[in-house]
Formats: C-alpha cells, sequence, structure tokens
C-alpha cells in the first residue's frame, strides 16, 4: 500500500494537458522592387596617357653648343629655334667652298677663249682637229668643276643652317640632354619636345568586347592624378593582333583635354562603350545568393519568401543584371536573407527601388561570377 500515493502522483501528473506549440515570428527583412533601369555597357582597361606627337631634336653637324635657351617646360612654336651650335668652322668651309668656285669659274672662262681660238685656227686651216676636240674637253671638264664646287658651297651652306636646331612643331621641352659649351656630335640628342595640345592611349581590352569596336566610339577615363575629374576620348584604331602576353587587344583612343589637366606619362582607367545604350533588370549582388551553383533570389509574394533561380548577365559595380527569372515590380529581398526560409512568410519593414535610376550604371564589362559562398545553403 506503500506505493499507492506515488502512482496515483503519476496519475495526476499524466493527466495534465500540455502546453501549446510557440509560434517564431516572421523575420523582419528589407525588400526592393525591381524595375527597368537604362544602362551603357562598357569595357575598361589601364593605360599610360602619351603625346600624339613627339621627337628626340638631334644634332646634324659636330659643333660646340653655343646657345640653348630653351629650358624644361618651355613651349616653343613651329620653326622656333630651340639651340644653336658653334658655326666656326662650317664658315671657314663656306668661305674655301666660296674660293673654289670663284677659282672655277675663271678656269672655265679660260677654256672657253681656248676653245674660241681653236674653231678660229681650225677653220682657216691653222690648228688641226685634234687641238679642238681637246679644247672642247677643257670647256666640259672646267664647267663640271664649277658645277662641284657650287654643290660644295650648297653642302656648307647647309651645314651652316643645321647648326640652328629649331622645333619641327610646336610643343613643350620635355628633356634637355646637353647644356651649353658641351660638344655635340653628329646625330647626338639635344632635347626632347613634346606635342601636348594632342593626347592618344593605348590600352588592352578583353577581345570579346573590343573586336567589334567602331573607330569613333565614345568612352571616358578617370586618372587617380585628377580625382573627382572625368574626360573624354574616342577609339582612334582598333589592333589587329591580340597582345600574346595579355591576350587581350591593344586600342588606341585620343583625349580630348582643352583645358590641358593631363600630362603625358600619367596612368588612367578607361571605359569605353561598346554598344548602344539599353534597358536591364538590376538588382544588388548583396541579394543574390547560390543554391546547388545556381544563383537564386527570393522573391517575396504577398507574406512569403520564395526562392527563385536567375540567370545574372553583367556586373554594374553593386549592381548586377538580372536576364531572366525576374520581372518588372517584383519585390526581392535585400537585407536579412540569414533568417529566410523558403515558403515562410516574412515581415516586411522597408521597401526601396532597385537599380539607379536611369542611365546612371555604367558597366564594367566582367560577367557575374559565383555568388559569395556565405550565402550557400539558404532554405
Amino acid at each position: 500500500m506503500r506505493w499507492l500515493p506515488l502512482l496515483l502522483l503519476m496519475v495526476g501528473c499524466g493527466s495534465k494537458e500540455a502546453p501549446p506549440e510557440e509560434t517564431a515570428p516572421p523575420p523582419p527583412v528589407r525588400v526592393a522592387v525591381v524595375q527597368p533601369t537604362e544602362i551603357q555597357p562598357t569595357t575598361e582597361g589601364v593605360g599610360t596617357i602619351e603625346a600624339a606627337r613627339s621627337a628626340t631634336l638631334r644634332a646634324e653637324v659636330p659643333g660646340r653648343v653655343v646657345d640653348f635657351d630653351a629650358q624644361i617646360g618651355d613651349r616653343v612654336e613651329a620653326g622656333e629655334v630651340v639651340a644653336r651650335l658653334d658655326v666656326g668652322r662650317a664658315a671657314t668651309a663656306l668661305r674655301a667652298a666660296s674660293a673654289q668656285v670663284s677659282q672655277a669659274q675663271a678656269q672655265l672662262a679660260t677654256a672657253e677663249r681656248q676653245r674660241d681660238l681653236a674653231r678660229r685656227l681650225h677653220a682657216t686651216g691653222g690648228a688641226p682637229r685634234a687641238r679642238l676636240d681637246d679644247a672642247e674637253d677643257a670647256v666640259r671638264v672646267a664647267a663640271a668643276a664649277l658645277e662641284a664646287a657650287r654643290a660644295q658651297v650648297q653642302v656648307t651652306r647647309r651645314g651652316l643652317t643645321e647648326a640652328v636646331v629649331r622645333a619641327p612643331f610646336a610643343g613643350a621641352i620635355a628633356a634637355r640632354y646637353l647644356d651649353e659649351g658641351e660638344l655635340a656630335s653628329p646625330g647626338a640628342p639635344l632635347a626632347e619636345l613634346v606635342d601636348t595640345s594632342e593626347l592618344e592611349a593605348r590600352v588592352l581590352l578583353g577581345p570579346r568586347q573590343a573586336l567589334d569596336l567602331p573607330v569613333g566610339a565614345r568612352a571616358t577615363l578617370a586618372a587617380p592624378a585628377r580625382p573627382g575629374e572625368s574626360f573624354e576620348a574616342e577609339v582612334l584604331r582598333v589592333g589587329e593582333v591580340v597582345d600574346p602576353r595579355s591576350r587581350r587587344l591593344p586600342v588606341e583612343l585620343t583625349i580630348h583635354d582643352p583645358q590641358h589637366r593631363l600630362r603625358p606619362g600619367l596612368l588612367a582607367r578607361f571605359f569605353v562603350e561598346t554598344s548602344a545604350p539599353r534597358r536591364a533588370l538590376l538588382v544588388p549582388s548583396d541579394a543574390v545568393f547560390a543554391r546547388y551553383g545556381q544563383p537564386h533570389v527570393y522573391v517575396v509574394r504577398g507574406e512569403t519568401a520564395e526562392r527563385t533561380p536567375v540567370q545574372l548577365g553583367e556586373t554594374f559595380g553593386e549592381l548586377v543584371e538580372v536576364r531572366s527569372g525576374l520581372a518588372p515590380g517584383d519585390r526581392i529581398v535585400v537585407a536579412g536573407l540569414d533568417r529566410v526560409v523558403d515558403g515562410r512568410p516574412v515581415h516586411v519593414v522597408e521597401v526601396v527601388q532597385s537599380g539607379t535610376g536611369e542611365g546612371a550604371p555604367v558597366a564594367s564589362g566582367a560577367s557575374a561570377g559565383a555568388m559569395p559562398s556565405a550565402s550557400e545553403g539558404h532554405e
């Protein structure tokens, strides 16, 4: 009988009703309404800005530099004197060549008189034909000597001209290799001249985007040396051969810089338009997660979140293009994904517009790859 109270206690405990199971509230999420956005597809690359024209000014004759007024950074006009070499030797050579011309002229005059005399004597029978032939030959030799002397004068006079180094085009002195008093040999560099009014750049772009680029395609560039500034450019020519090391296609661009804000040698990033603007659905990349290797998003229909597979296109900074799987007006979860369960209710705390508005995004040309692994395993 001593077990009876214990048995009665157990029966009493078993007869009590279990409390109702508690239901967790829907997780709070932030959603965005998907809307079409106009985008400008582009591809980008890095290149060094260069002067469209540059020249190394060299000495054409030997001589000592006697005048070099142009300093580094000075601008010169086309035909302006940059440097002068010592012309003492050239001047002496010119005087000697001029004297040879005078001597050759006197010899020619003497030979012509001898020829005229030989003609008269031969006509009267006072001189044989051989004497006349010799006189005419002497005239031809003297005439040839005179032409040679005159040519030497021209060469020597050109040496005087070449001793003055002039700018072949308007530009700025970028470097000086000799100073006044130094001796210049023929072909020695004197200065570097660059025309900074026209700038170019050679950029390596992906063949898929660059193969069909037309000449004149618009581009923009941003240089770290000019933060916050944007400059216009256009495609000048597209290379015919893919670079063997980078496997990318070289594209040359001409840069518009009327305010002379850029300089040759600066590094810049170029954004080249690859096609006409088009409309696309853009969503924040944080809203996309991978499930079994396939990108997905959560679409909120009513109060329920549904996992939806999507096909992605190009990336646009923090946005990614969705080519299929979504429709304009769909609401997708952009924050709070880690608390969402497929097919379960959610509590929408904020609704925003997806994308950034008309015409704002600029495509980077890179295709969307695998989504962050941290989003793997959403149910």
